[in-house]
């Protein structure tokens, strides 16, 4: 994706990000700083003041890792991250990074087959390497927003809320929407 003058890339998933994590900020009352330390690995690790206002500033092509801990220390779903103020079911928001991989491996292999293409075809389609693409189709590697809105342009897809479509054929039960949403507190 490319970057605008101002070195912003236009990339909804970079905007609904930047947008939870400000209105997040402005809900709690915290200064830039003091947001950027919710953010710690499951080791404890800070993740990096510079990531955090690169990514608020739309200029990070963050990573699904990076959105976990983001996610994590404010408490709030990947799916409001990635979805911002679109509406998602409600399953979607418990959906880690692991789950995310899995629904997007299993949207491309779908595609793929529905479209009769070979790997390298749909890796071209939706324009990443060969190696790129094998990696998404196993939900391995740290993908980044640019790299699954890209593939949502390719196949003309709503990149906010494609990952957590109904629409979107039923996976391996570790990808697949519940069939019934238990009742929080």
């Amino acid at each position: 994706m490319k970057r605008d003058d101002g070195g912003v890339v236009n990339n909804p998933l970079r905007a609904n990000i930047a947008l939870t994590l400000e209105r997040e900020r402005a809900r709690r009352g915290l200064s830039h700083m003091h947001m950027a330390e919710l953010f710690r690995t499951a080791d404890g690790e800070k993740l990096a003041y510079r990531t955090y206002i690169q990514t608020v500033r739309q200029k990070n092509n963050v990573t699904l890792t990076t959105l976990q801990i983001m996610a994590n220390g404010l408490q709030v779903s990947f799916a409001g991250l990635l979805a911002g103020s679109k509406k998602v079911p409600d399953w979607a928001h418990r959906l880690d990074d692991n789950a995310i991989r899995k629904r997007l491996a299993h949207i491309i292999d779908f595609e793929r087959q529905r479209r009769n293409l070979h790997r390298y075809e749909m890796a071209e389609l939706i324009g990443v390497a060969e190696a790129t693409y094998m990696k998404l189709e196993r939900a391995s590697g740290n993908i980044s927003v640019d790299t699954i809105a890209a593939i949502a342009k390719a196949l003309k897809l709503d990149p906010a809320t494609f990952l957590f479509s109904e629409k979107n054929p039923p996976g391996r039960a570790d990808t697949s929407p519940p069939t019934s949403v238990p009742k929080g507190p």
